[in-house]
């Protein structure tokens, strides 16, 4: 079924579509999310983009109440440094949502909790699975962070450079502490020999290729499942960067099976990072006083 879209009236002031957040705006609790999106994009003076998709014409009103609780939380979070835009769409939302996601630079969705993740219905889902787009996941007990904390995984076999670089930025932006959870390899079986100073400097080693020599960095080795120590981080942590899969044909889907293990439940928000190789060209290492931007 084509989307019937309810009349939106564009500022001509507005930044680009490519340079606006778009917060995916579900039925229940977008508060979090919305107040999550606008002080992204205040960082940069932007636009949040709030885009509610009504499965059918009756749900419509639902969803308008929704877009106004989100509007309120974006200005109440941010005020006048960014430009709000409202938009509701009838539709399929997975769709709609999966089409749109391409035109903005990043997306940020809310979550319900780990049943309804898992739901063929999940929306968050959906756009985590078919989409490439830097995207956010935010809980909906997040309040504004308070501990100055980015957390991010590294397996030291197969570093994920764009995730590590991606929390590099942000960790600067916010100037907080980066954590780099190195999961030992063999962990389910430690080896022995394979030694946890080694294991620290071939971390220090990637993280500062991706310019995380401005930061103050933390590593700790984890063993176990990578997801248990990923969670574990999750509860004392402002963010949480997890990288996303190269897809390689057939069924389009660019969450590994430790993301996937990882964003029902974490309990601080989680950005996915776009895949290494849709990243923009150029070297990965984030300079030392460079304007990192949004």
């Amino acid at each position: 079924m084509a989307p019937t879209s309810s009349p939106a009236t564009p500022d001509p002031g507005h930044a680009s579509a490519r340079g606006r957040v778009l917060v995916a705006v579900g039925g229940s609790h977008p508060g979090p999310a919305a107040r999550w999106a606008a002080r992204e994009a205040a960082r940069g003076g932007g636009t949040v983009h709030l885009l509610q998709v009504a499965a059918t014409a009756l749900a419509r009103e639902q969803g308008r109440a929704a877009l106004r609780t989100a509007a309120t939380a974006c200005r109440d979070e941010a005020g006048d440094r960014v430009t709000v835009e409202t938009e509701q769409v009838v539709g399929d939302p997975s769709e709609v949502l999966v089409a749109a996601a391409p035109a903005a630079r990043l997306v940020v969705t809310g979550r319900r909790d780990s049943t309804s993740w898992h739901s063929t219905s999940s929306v968050s889902a959906a756009l985590a699975d078919l989409t490439d787009v830097a995207m956010c996941v935010v809980p909906p007990s997040w309040s504004a962070p308070r501990r100055s904390l980015v957390a991010v995984g590294l397996d030291p076999e197969r570093p994920d450079r764009a995730a590590v670089t991606e929390a590099v930025r942000r960790a600067r932006l916010a100037r907080a502490v980066l954590r780099v959870l190195v999961n030992r390899p063999g962990s389910l079986a430690p080896d022995p020999a394979e030694g946890l100073d080694e294991l620290r400097r071939r971390a220090h080693e990637v993280v500062t290729e991706c310019g995380g020599d401005a930061c103050d960095v933390e590593v700790s080795v984890v063993e176990g499942h990578p997801a248990s120590g990923l969670l574990a981080a999750a509860r004392s942590a402002d963010l949480l960067v997890l990288g996303r899969r190269e897809h390689r044909g057939g069924p389009a889907t660019y969450l590994g099976p430790v993301a996937r293990a990882v964003l029902p439940w974490a309990e601080c928000p989680v950005v996915l990072s776009r895949p290494e190789h849709e990243r923009e060209p150029g070297p990965t290492r984030v300079p030392a006083g460079e304007d990192l931007g949004p």
